[in-house]
């Protein structure tokens, strides 16, 4: 790739940059060819007032390429403080977002200890192998079946509004482990409502 052609890839900045160096490296040489010339001939002086028209106009040069250069300075942060603000956004967007996820992630750990909870109190309920309930053991069973059928349709109820939260959210882990709870509570509630209902019949 010729300079020409990779000098126009680079940002105008860059370019600018790269002219004053040149420029700068030219005023340099034209001030050594100026200071080392004899001035003893009229060709002497055509050519000390060659280098030095060369060298005002260099100068001008380096005049224009610093006028550009703050041009190009002030675009750059333009653009870098307009990119800063959209990535501002983004980033108060991405932290809403992740805040909205824990949230709800910390709704459904709660709803899983409450699940977890009512499951041990289901457990607990249970006569040990081979004991013979009596009438008041029943009646107490029935009870708490009762209180366990009430408890539960709110968790049901809860896992249905997170899962549908979760799907609003575009959360699809959370949408799933949700209805996955809210399936198993609502088997867990049918077959205490049969198991109630056989109880009750058997009477």
């Amino acid at each position: 790739m010729s300079k020409i052609n990779k000098n126009k890839t680079l940002s105008p900045l860059v370019q600018s940059v790269i002219a004053l160096d040149n420029y700068f490296s030219e005023l340099i040489r034209l001030g050594a060819r100026i200071e080392d010339t004899d001035m003893k001939s009229n060709f002497d002086f055509e050519q000390a007032q060659r280098l030095i028209n060369h060298f005002v106009d260099c100068g001008q040069n380096v005049s224009n390429e610093i006028i550009q250069m703050s041009a190009a300075l002030n675009a750059a942060r333009t653009q870098a403080e307009a990119t800063a603000q959209l990535v501002s956004v983004r980033a108060e967007l991405l932290q809403a977002r992740k805040n909205e996820l824990q949230k709800k992630m910390d709704a459904f750990r709660l709803l899983g200890e409450k699940v977890r909870d009512l499951t041990l109190s289901l457990n607990d309920i249970k006569k040990p192998e081979g004991e013979i309930a009596t009438e008041e053991d029943r009646a107490k069973i029935s009870m708490r079946l009762s209180e366990f059928e009430l408890q539960i349709q709110p968790l049901i109820e809860e896992a249905q509004y997170l899962k549908k939260e979760a799907q609003h959210s575009k959360i699809k882990i959370l949408e799933q482990s949700a209805d996955s709870l809210g399936q198993s509570l609502l088997a867990i509630s049918q077959k205490l409502g049969a198991f109630h209902t056989t109880d009750q019949l058997s009477h």
